[in-house]
């Protein structure tokens, strides 16, 4: 829980400031909400707010976000280098909290 926690709040002000490093675009703005919610995501479950709600919501938007990441991923704005870091990074939190929520 603690790494999918910490990959959430490090991914979410990544997602949150990626026009700064990337360039001001309509696809690195779009960015910015997903980083937002991330990072709060992130924020409760590294310090245990919210239970197991917290941990299935942040799942689903993380699949949300992985999947917006991969369809977008040739046409997005997006450097592709950080499109391919944030699918990794998903697929790390995804199964992070997947195993959370098994055990």
């Amino acid at each position: 829980m603690g790494l999918a926690g910490s990959l959430l709040v490090f991914t979410g002000f990544w997602h949150a400031f990626e026009w700064l490093m990337g360039g001001r675009n309509k696809d690195t703005l779009r960015l910015i909400p997903f980083g937002i919610v991330y990072a709060v995501l992130g924020f409760l479950i590294v310090t245990f707010s919210g239970g197991q709600t917290v941990l299935i919501v942040a799942l689903v938007i993380t699949v949300i976000g992985l999947l917006g990441a991969i369809v977008t991923r040739k046409t997005a704005q997006v450097r592709p280098s950080v499109t391919w870091v944030f699918i990794v990074i998903d697929l790390i939190i995804i199964a992070a909290l997947g195993l959370a929520l098994a055990g």
